[in-house]
């Protein structure tokens, strides 16, 4: 084969493979248009059925009044004082784990074991451990 020959032959492939992209182009456009008219369509479903629509008030409605309810019983005087006991049971605990660490740090030192039995004679493990407190005062190191 000559090069006169090939240039026209690359030419046919050309002008091929761009009617072959031209077509699917378009082919690919027309099936945009129709999943577009599609999922309109499925859209318009779910928007004008009128059970789904007197569902979705009386859902928004029962999402209103558990809101309203809840603050109700949130503000009661019940409830405030169940949540005040809570704070100081919260706060005795915290007492209560910082003494009890402290013994069991003076128990690990004098036994060197990390186990204490009970009056049942059952026996409680427990962890030692150290954590960095934040400086105190306004040192700038």
């Amino acid at each position: 084969m000559d090069t006169t020959q090939q240039l026209p032959q690359a030419q046919d492939t050309l002008a091929t493979l761009q009617a072959l992209l031209e077509r699917q182009a378009e082919r690919a456009d027309e099936l945009k248009r129709k999943i577009k008219m599609v999922n309109e369509a499925m859209k318009s479903i779910v928007e004008n059925d009128e059970k789904l629509s007197e569902a979705t008030v009386q859902a928004d409605q029962a999402t209103k009044q558990v809101k309203e309810r809840k603050k109700t019983l949130t503000e009661s005087p019940e409830f405030r004082q169940q949540r005040s006991k809570a704070v100081e049971l919260k706060d005795e605990l915290k007492e209560l784990e910082e003494t009890l660490n402290s013994h069991l740090l003076s128990y690990y030192h004098q036994t060197g074991v990390k186990v204490f039995d009970t009056s049942t004679g059952n026996q409680r493990e427990f962890k030692v451990y150290a954590r960095i407190l934040p400086k105190k005062g306004g040192n700038h190191e």
